[in-house]
């Protein structure tokens, strides 16, 4: 029996298309907003700057919570 591809979607069943493509837009996103030279080869390149610098803006950052480390002087001494 022949399958119905009206009813079928190619992009539902291949999450990682859609990753690639997302990513893609969202690349080209940033280096629009920060003076970044766009290249399509360098999408997940961790040789290229520019993929590097956009891969850590997409990372969680740490909360600020306003605590600092005490002050240990210039030989400090941990207690074990």
């Amino acid at each position: 029996m022949a399958k119905n591809y009206k009813d079928f979607s190619y992009f539902e069943s291949r999450p990682d298309i859609v990753k690639i493509f997302e990513d893609l837009e969202g690349f080209l996103d940033w280096c629009r907003l920060e003076p970044a030279p766009f290249n399509e080869a360098d999408l997940y390149n961790r040789e290229s700057w520019a993929w590097r610098n956009f891969d850590k803006s997409r990372r969680p950052k740490k909360p600020y919570t306003g605590e600092r480390k005490p002050y240990l002087g210039n030989k400090p001494r941990y207690n074990a």
